[in-house]
This record gives structure tokens, sequence and C-alpha cells, in this order.
């Protein structure tokens, strides 16, 4: 009777199990369909473009590595001695310790017919320059200034070794 009880029991077991469900069928079928019309889009590459090759023929073009073509043809120098480098002699004004792009114009000053630039420093000090006077790191003349900017001409070395003027301005702050 035991034997009958069991396999009872068990064939009970079975049938429940069978029965049953894990409520999972719907998420399944979700996971299976949701996507299965869509297609994923890949960008194409992009054209490769080919180019023309160039072969140098040096008997019919000049040489790139010539010392000639190092210099520069034209030289930038206005009169004031740039080819000649900036004057070793002359002592150093406070404003030239500090890069030019790191100094700021607050102000202007004018008196009659002379016009003076009030200048920042970074360490917060304030200075007043005129025409004449030098300020930032690369030697730079103050050649002009209005209300609304100073004009420089700084003084750097050219990638032959030659001095090379430059023109530069510092603009008000608003």
């Amino acid at each position: 009777m035991s034997t009958l009880r069991w396999t009872a029991v068990g064939l009970s077991c079975l049938l429940l199990v069978a029965c049953g469900s894990d409520d999972l069928d719907e998420v399944r079928d979700f996971v299976k369909n949701a996507h299965s019309d869509k297609k994923p889009k890949v960008e194409p590459l992009p054209e490769i473009k080919t180019q023309e090759s160039f072969a140098y023929n040096s008997t019919n073009l000049a040489d790139p590595f010539a010392a000639f073509n190092l210099k520069p043809a034209v030289s930038n120098a206005k009169g004031t001695g740039a080819s000649a480098g900036p004057d070793a002699n002359r002592r150093k004004e406070p404003l030239e310790d500090y890069p030019l792009d790191a100094l700021k114009m607050v102000g202007t000053l004018m008196r009659g017919k002379q016009a003076w630039a009030v200048i920042q420093a970074p360490d917060g000090t304030v200075h007043r320059v005129k025409t004449g006077e030098h300020m930032g790191q690369n030697f730079g003349l103050i050649t002009k200034v209005t209300e609304e900017k100073v004009d420089l001409i700084e003084l750097i070395q050219g990638p032959t070794g030659d001095w090379v003027e430059r023109d530069a301005s510092l603009s008000l702050l608003e």
C-alpha cells in the first residue's frame, strides 16, 4: 500500500508541476520579438581619398634645404635695429618681468596731449606707462597709447636666429 501511496503522491506532484507556470512567458515573447524587425544602422565607411604622388626631381627644382631658403627674403626690421637685437645695456623696466598676456590694461590717464595707460601686473601692483617705455618679456616697446588699447612692437628671435619685429597690443578690460 505504501508504494501505491508514493506513486499517487508522485503523480500528483508531476501534474501540479506540469500545470504551473513561472509567468515569464510574456517577457520571453517580448524579448524574442521586440527588435526582431529592426536592423542596426551602420554608417558607411568614409571614402578614402587617394593622394597624387609627386616625384621630386632636383635637376628642375630648387633645393628646399639650401641655406638661402631658411632665411627670410625680406627683413621685417622697421629701422629700429631689429636685426641687431635688443639693447643689452638698457635698464629693464618693471613690467618687463611679466609676459604680455599676464598684464591687464585697466584704464587711461590724460593730461594735455600726454596719454598714459594704467596697467595691472599679476601681483596686483598698478603701473603707469606711456609711449617709448617697455613692457612684456619680448622687449615690447610701446608705440601708441589710446583710450582702448596700448600698441607695442615686440622683438622676437626668428627661426634663423635673427631678430624680427612683431606688432602686439593690450586692450582695455571691460
